[in-house]
């Protein structure tokens, strides 16, 4: 019996997760498929997917099914899924979303295990959408079938001559093969860029819009891109993530061999921020995305232009070895505006040797400037630029050359393409701007596939981005040094055994202490013969504060009270406070100044835990002295976290100060982060302020917010 026709009923029910059993591939390169829903009728969702088949130059078989028997030329018609020909390997939906889940069965009965969904009408339109996706996504797992989409175009592989796209070829022009891969949660976005593309005749090797990613998502596509030798450049436009912390994982690995440019669509942070947390609140969905970008390895970029213009200059160019860059031009303004834009970059700009300036003007005028920037004036000719840069670029004294040209001369003109083309080093990036149409023009077409823009500003964005990849690659050498995740505490499994609530500020005070950390001499304020015992304990001056359930921001609230330094006065704010806050009241020791820092521990909903370290105090989020890092993280990474703030700078000590304890900073730091990273149920953890001397740190303020109201004690 063919082994297509034969379906087991019985093995549904253990079935294992759909993409352990089934490969990607025949999406991207089907030897036969099945458009569904497909007619000839005008405007037709599937006869369009048919007809870019077609002027794609598909090989494949395709096979159309519908209802009425219609035809498409040359392609056979069939009425019902179990007339599919024997061998089809994907089908194309191009129907309703009510018909979509009932397809998943008689499908995977002839052995159909990929399924890509065109059309809309499911999640995105509201309830009743929302049940059809949850359908089909139940379906298809049940099954064993897999599924891009619905609400996408689905797939394009140039090299396989496939897509399913219900776009006009007449309008969207698709690119040849070449090194990038794309993955696009829009659409659009993802049409326009090929198109694009294309019009810049930068190759594109396969594309995948997964739309509401039922199933198929970005990571999944990413690890395929990742293990396609003929990807070079992996680009990306998501406004969010099915499994962020899954998906950084991947691409930390990934972006060592393969850089990744990433679009994040979607900035713009709403919520109730006064009510959370100070971690919650300075986490941000958009930073902790930043922090994700560097902890995976990203290049973000910030719009649609910057995104071609990195895939573009990454496909293309070498990465440099270094940061030097040489900067020609034709003009002493525009060197001195290149100058400008390298150095909002942080870009070195070495000054030329005087061995090399000297060789160089024995066949130049004296009064052009060797200096770098390299000046060559109008009367610059052609031959000068070339064997001017071809020299320099030589000398080993520069890593890369952002070179703009203005059109104008005489002797600078469109005549220089074919010069450049064959004498300027290809083991280096080159990056050219050229002013004047005539100019732009002629190199754009003359030194191909060297990138020429059309403004400094282009130009130089674009050199950015090479270097922003070479930053990339070191910290991944770095971090190849620096494997070592801190596993050794053991706060995580004695706070599970101490907590069975959450517990409030002093009582994970005593448990800091317990482990070693410093905190303030503290005690209860429960009735006024307590005062008098209080102020014997600790001393003047003291604080005073109320530690009450729900109660975030003290400061706020007037519920802290400091330099307290007699006894009546204690008595005096002590009965303020209880009007308030009865028997909720404490006094503890008022320590000496030194630098306080906000550390905080938030709990991202798409990247996990991540910590927020920098300025703290009652100004924090005045300040904004903050940095993020996705945890876990190693000892070197929390350190160059501190050292990337204001705060670190007070640390490493400036003006003759003595050096502060970072050492026990990142004590602190190593143990507590796992506190979150190994006990699911903490959503935030704050620390502010943690204060820092020479010799010692103390932790000030102590607080702890849970998910919902889970906790070891209510299960």
């Amino acid at each position: 019996m063919n082994d297509t026709k034969t379906f087991n009923a019985n093995s549904r029910k253990d079935a294992p997760r759909t993409s352990e059993i089934k490969s990607l591939e025949p999406f991207f390169a089907p030897r036969s498929l099945a458009v569904i829903g497909a007619s000839p009728k005008r405007g037709n969702l599937g006869g369009v997917i048919v007809a870019s088949l077609t002027a794609q130059g598909y090989k494949g078989r395709v096979t159309v099914v519908n209802r009425s028997g219609a035809k498409i030329s040359p392609h056979e018609t069939v009425q019902s899924l179990p007339e599919l020909p024997a061998g089809t390997e994907l089908a194309i939906a191009a129907v309703s979303a009510e018909q979509v889940p009932g397809l998943i069965e008689p499908l995977a009965r002839q052995g159909i295990h990929h399924l890509i969904v065109i059309g809309g009408g499911f999640a995105e339109t509201g309830e009743p959408g929302q049940k059809i996706q949850q359908n089909l996504k139940d379906t298809a797992r049940e099954f064993g079938v897999r599924v891009i989409g619905p609400n996408g175009l689905g797939v394009f592989s140039a090299p396989d001559h496939f897509n399913s796209f219900f776009l006009s070829p007449e309008e969207i022009h698709l690119p040849k093969p070449g090194p990038v891969g794309l993955i696009s949660q829009s659409g659009a976005f993802l049409s326009l860029i090929l198109d694009q593309m294309a019009g810049i005749n930068i190759g594109v090797h396969r594309a995948v819009n997964f739309g509401n990613r039922v199933d198929v998502d970005e990571t999944e596509v990413l690890a395929a891109f990742a293990k396609d030798p003929a990807v070079k450049v992996i680009g990306l436009y998501l406004e969010s993530f099915q499994d962020g912390a899954r998906f950084v994982e991947l691409a930390r690995k990934v972006s060592g061999k393969k850089p990744i440019v990433i679009w994040k669509g979607g900035h713009a942070g709403r919520g109730g921020a006064a009510a959370r947390s100070h971690s919650a609140s300075l986490a941000g969905s958009y930073p902790v995305f930043q922090a994700a970008c560097d902890k995976a390895g990203l290049i973000e970029v910030r719009g649609f232009e910057e995104f071609r213009l990195a895939l573009q200059v990454l496909a293309t160019l070498p990465v440099p070895e270094g940061e030097r860059v040489l900067i020609v031009s034709n003009g002493g303004g525009m060197g001195v505006f290149l100058t400008d834009l390298c150095e909002r970059y942080g870009f070195l700009i070495p000054k030329t040797s005087e061995s090399l300036q000297s060789c160089l003007r024995k066949n130049l005028p004296e009064y052009y400037s060797l200096n770098n920037p390299i000046d060559l004036t109008g009367s610059g000719t052609n031959e000068q630029c070339v064997e001017t840069v071809n020299h320099l670029m030589k000398s080993g004294e520069f890593d890369c050359l952002l070179m703009t040209l203005l059109s104008g001369t005489q002797g600078i003109n469109a005549n220089l393409g074919p010069l450049l083309d064959e004498r300027i080093p290809k083991e280096q990036p080159v990056i050219i701007g050229a002013y004047g149409e005539s100019l732009f023009v002629s190199l754009k077409k003359q030194v191909n596939p060297l990138p020429v823009f059309s403004s400094a500003e282009t130009a130089a964005t674009a050199l950015s981005i090479l270097i922003e990849r070479k930053r990339i690659l070191d910290r991944h050498a770095l971090r190849r040094e620096d494997k070592t995740v801190p596993t050794t505490s053991n706060w995580a499994d004695k706070w599970r055994k101490q907590f069975h609530q959450a517990p409030g500020e002093m009582e994970i005070k005593s448990f800091l202490e317990n482990h070693g950390v410093s905190v303030p001499a503290r005690r209860s304020l429960n009735k006024p013969e307590d005062l008098a015992q209080a102020a014997g304990e600790l001393g003047f001056p003291l604080v005073m504060k109320a530690i009450s359930p729900g109660l975030l921001h003290k400061t706020e609230c007037n519920a802290v009270r400091l330099g307290i330094k007699s006894r009546d006065d204690m008595v005096n704010h002590w009965n303020e406070m209880q009007e308030t806050w009865p028997h909720f009241i404490w006094a503890e020791e008022q320590m000496p100044e030194g630098l306080d820092l906000m550390v905080g521990f938030h709990r991202d909903p798409q990247f996990g835990p991540v910590l927020v370290f920098g300025s703290g105090g009652k100004y924090v989020e005045v300040f904004q002295d903050v940095r993020r890092i996705l945890l876990p993280a190693t000892r070197k990474e929390l350190s160059q976290l501190i050292d990337q703030t204001g705060a670190g700078k007070i640390i490493r000590g400036i003006r003759g100060e003595l050096l502060l304890n970072k050492n026990d900073l990142l004590d602190f730091l190593e143990k507590a982060s796992l506190l979150i990273v190994q006990i699911p149920e903490i959503e935030s953890l704050d620390f502010n302020p943690v204060r820092l001397y020479q010799e010692r740190l103390i932790v000030l303020d102590a607080k702890v917010t849970l998910r919902g109201n889970y906790w070891k004690g209510d299960r």
